[in-house]
């Protein structure tokens, strides 16, 4: 239930900055009156400070922290926020001619593709006496998966020259690189759902929250994560990506590992884990809504656009796993939001989707068969 610790109702502290005025001078206070006209700008003063002193109140507990605040509260609970992951690939370094000793090529080298983005050595590479190369990892500086996908061969400028060295190329073609959230780090909400599971984490005894909890820390971006026990001592997890999208085998059998290769600290010796992709579940957006002929170019704007309200609802719908497909919530999106002109779309008439519960190893999925129209009415 959400709360403030300061009264931050602008009509409220306007009045009551008000009426503590006109008691103080004795007399009322009409519009257009100068000292009226001052106690409105210190109520407006006053809303301001009381909202920012609500803020940084709220920014003490889990449920509303954010940024480096939330950082500061997880750290209490050993939990650190998942960083993206950088690209990285392996080069091979090349002399100009046989030594007769090692050549010691420094962790931390630069290398390069285009001068702009670079990759540095993962550890010191050395060129064993009477050899002409040496092979060592690679790690993209910037994090993200845009520094994926850089072919063999194409990584061949060394930026920190090296004594005796040559030449550069990369072997396979740079890959790994994620973005996390939203090209960044793992965001705050989250980051706030781990912090809570947390605690679980640190048993064994086989706990949901602590599957959940090792399963989201596992990756940034799996968003939501639905744990099953179908049989005794059988383990099934489902996890969601981000934009409600479903994991590919590789992640699946990523999951599997953890559980199996950090078994000591992950799972009771008794469960065997498993991970398996939820169940797409599809419908269709069948509707038709009413505007006046005034809103009637704002509300198609705002409601077919690309990014409009659909768009928000069909992300919402698949944004939780068994989150049940919800015409309601169509009809809220659209009816609730507003503009200078007030409300764009006074009716709704949907015909599909209809209501359908999901269970919770379902995510509902847009099958992008649309049809949208409107209608005009008299105000």
């Amino acid at each position: 239930m959400a709360f403030n610790f300061l009264e931050t109702d602008a009509q409220i502290v306007s009045e009551t900055v008000l009426t503590a005025l006109t008691e103080e001078v004795g007399e009322p206070l009409y519009p257009g009156d100068e000292r009226r006209i001052f106690g409105e700008a210190v109520a407006m003063t006053v809303m301001q400070v009381y909202n920012y002193l609500d803020d940084r109140a709220k920014q003490r507990l889990l449920k509303y922290a954010r940024g480096e605040v939330l950082d500061a509260l997880a750290e209490d609970a050993n939990v650190e926020r998942i960083a993206p992951t950088p690209a990285t690939d392996t080069v091979r370094f090349t002399l100009s001619t046989i030594r007769q000793r090692n050549t010691v090529i420094p962790e931390g080298t630069k290398v390069t593709h285009d001068g702009l983005i670079f990759f540095t050595t993962d550890r010191t590479a050395i060129i064993q006496a009477g050899e002409m190369n040496a092979d060592v990892g690679i790690t993209c500086s910037v994090a993200g998966e845009d520094y994926n996908g850089i072919e063999a061969g194409k990584i061949t400028t060394i930026v920190d020259p090296q004594p005796y060295v040559m030449e550069v190329i990369n072997l396979y073609g740079t890959n790994g690189g994620d973005n996390g959230e939203e090209y960044t780090e793992e965001g705050d909400e989250k980051l706030r759902e781990r912090v809570r599971l947390a605690n679980a984490a640190a048993s064994t005894a086989g706990p949901e929250d602590a599957y959940a909890y090792h399963t989201l820390s596992l990756d940034a971006s799996i968003m939501d994560v639905y744990v099953d026990s179908p049989e005794p001592c059988e383990i099934v997890i489902y996890p969601l990506l981000e934009g409600g999208e479903l994991p590919d085998e590789d992640l699946l059998n990523k999951i599997a590992d953890l559980f199996h290769n950090e078994a000591k600290k992950t799972r009771p010796m008794t469960d065997h884990v498993t991970a398996r992709a939820p169940t797409e579940i599809t419908y269709d957006i069948e509707l038709k809504y009413y505007c006046t002929i005034e809103n009637e170019k704002a509300a198609v704007n705002l409601v077919e656009m690309e990014g409009g309200l659909i768009d928000s609802y069909i992300e919402w719908q698949s944004g939780k796993l068994g989150r049940s497909v919800n015409p309601d919530g169509l009809r809220r999106e659209l009816m609730q939001n507003t503009d200078e002109l007030g409300v764009l779309v006074e009716r709704v008439e949907i015909i599909s989707p209809p209501y359908m519960e999901l269970k919770k190893t379902e995510i509902a999925k847009f099958s992008g068969k649309m049809a949208v129209t409107h209608g005009v009415i008299e105000e």
